[in-house]
C-alpha cells in the first residue's frame, strides 16, 4: 500500500493537456487507482503539480500517512471539516487558465457522492467542476500486468463462488440460500465481497434484466441465472451461468444456444480496432438466426476493472457504442438477459482481456447449460 507515485505523475501530465487544474477524489475506484488500498469514504486531492493530499479521520491520520507514503494528510472530525479542508488546499493551487479552478470529479458513473458535491459547489461558486473521465479513462482503459493478476484472482474466486452456487440449486432451496453459499465460497476464496448484489434468479425472477436474490424457492423446471462480481483488492471479474431443474425443454435448449452462439460470435469478433456495436451486431445475428432476434437487449459489453462497469458502456453511455476497442483492454461478453415469457431468461458472461489477435479469457468456467437438481 502506497501512492502509486508513477500514476500520479501520468495523471499530472493529462491534466496539463486537459487544462485540469486538480482531480478530486471522491470514488473508491479512483482511490484505489492511485493509492492500491480502500477506505470507507475516500477523499484525496491531486493538484496538477505536486504531490498528493489526502483527507482522513483523525485516528487514522497516522497509520495512512505511514502506510501511503504521503507529505500531507489532513484530517478532518466532520463533513463540515472534509469540505473545508479541501477548500483550503484548493485556495493554495493557482489556475492554469482563466479565473476559475478548473477541478476534475468523477461524474459519468453511479458513485458520486451526490450530497458531498453539493456541498462543495456551494462552497466554491469560484470553482468549475468537470468530468474527470478524459483523464481516468485514459489511465485506466489499458490494464497493467499487477491489474491484471489481480484481476486473474478475482475469476477464480468467481469460480469458486459459481461451482458453490450450482452445487447449491436444486427444488425447495431458496434464492438466498445459494447465494450464502456462492458468496461463502468467494470471501473463502479471498474475494472481499462483490461490486455488485450476487444474482440469482430463478423460474420468472430469471425473465428479469436487472437480477436480485429473493425468497422465491427453486421449482421443478426452473432456469436458473446465477451472475457474480467478487473483488480481489478492488479488481473484478464477471461471470454468470445459466442452470436448469431438471431436463430441459426443447424451447429452454434452443434458448440457451441462441445466447451461447450469440456470445461466441461476439468474443470472436474481439480484437483491437473494432467497435462495441460490431459485437452487438453479430450476436444479434446469431440470436435473430435461432429465431429470438425480437428478444435481443443491446449492450453484449462492457469494459470492467476497478468497477463493474466501466469505459465503454453502451447501455450507461449509448455513445459508448462507438467506442474503438484497444489492445489492452479488459471487457465482458454476454452482460445482457436473452428473456422469453413463457421460457425464462438465459445469460452467459465472461471477463476477457483484448490481446493483439484477439480474446483472451480471464474467466475460465465451463458454459454449456449446467442440469442440475
Amino acid at each position: 500500500m502506497a501512492v502509486n507515485e508513477e500514476r500520479v505523475r501520468r495523471a499530472q501530465a493529462l491534466m496539463e493537456r486537459e487544462g485540469m487544474d486538480v482531480l478530486l477524489i471522491l470514488t473508491h475506484d479512483d482511490y484505489m487507482f492511485f493509492f492500491a488500498e480502500d477506505r470507507y469514504q475516500p477523499r484525496a486531492i491531486i493538484p496538477r503539480e505536486g504531490p498528493p493530499t489526502v483527507i482522513a479521520f483523525r485516528a487514522e491520520a497516522e497509520s495512512l500517512r505511514s502506510a501511503l507514503g504521503v507529505e500531507v494528510v489532513r484530517v478532518f472530525s466532520s463533513v463540515g471539516q472534509q469540505i473545508h479542508d479541501v477548500i483550503t488546499v484548493l485556495r493554495g493551487i493557482k489556475p492554469l487558465r482563466g479565473p476559475k479552478l478548473v477541478v476534475g470529479v468523477q461524474m459519468s458513473w453511479f458513485e458520486l457522492p451526490v450530497v458531498l458535491m453539493s456541498l462543495f459547489q456551494r462552497s466554491n461558486p469560484n470553482v468549475s467542476v468537470v468530468d474527470s473521465a478524459p483523464i481516468m479513462d485514459e489511465l485506466r482503459l489499458v490494464k497493467e500486468p499487477d491489474e491484471l493478476e489481480k484481476m486473474r484472482r478475482s475469476a477464480e474466486c468467481a469460480a469458486e463462488g459459481m461451482r458453490a452456487a450450482l452445487a447449491a440449486v436444486r427444488v425447495g432451496v431458496t434464492e438466498n440460500e445459494i447465494a450464502a453459499e456462492a458468496e461463502y465460497a468467494m470471501r473463502k476464496a479471498g474475494a472481499t465481497g462483490t461490486a455488485t448484489p450476487i444474482f440469482v434468479n430463478s423460474g420468472e425472477n430469471s425473465l428479469c434484466l436487472h437480477g436480485t436474490v429473493g425468497t422465491r424457492r427453486i421449482q421443478e423446471g426452473d432456469l436458473v441465472v446465477v451472475d457474480l462480481v467478487p473483488s480481489w483488492q478492488g479488481y473484478l471479474a464477471n461471470l454468470a451461468r445459466t442452470a436448469v431443474v431438471g431436463e430441459p425443454t426443447q424451447q429452454q435448449r434452443a434458448l440457451f444456444e441462441a445466447y451461447l452462439a450469440g456470445q461466441n460470435a461476439a468474443i470472436e469478433a474481439v480484437r483491437p480496432g473494432v467497435r462495441v456495436s460490431e459485437l452487438d451486431r453479430v450476436a444479434q445475428t446469431e440470436v435473430a438466426r435461432a429465431g429470438f432476434g425480437d428478444d435481443y437487449v443491446f449492450g453484449i459489453s462492457h469494459g470492467i476493472g476497478l468497477r463493474f462497469e466501466e469505459t465503454p458502456a453502451p447501455t450507461i453511455h449509448p455513445k459508448h457504442s462507438g467506442f474503438v476497442l484497444r489492445e489492452g483492454m479488459t471487457i465482458t461478453v454476454g452482460h445482457s438477459v436473452l428473456a422469453v415469457p413463457g421460457i425464462g431468461g438465459v445469460r452467459l458472461e465472461d471477463t476477457g482481456r483484448i490481446g493483439s489477435s484477439g480474446w483472451e479469457p480471464i474467466t475460465e468456467f465451463p458454459r454449456e447449460l449446467a442440469i442440475v437438481g
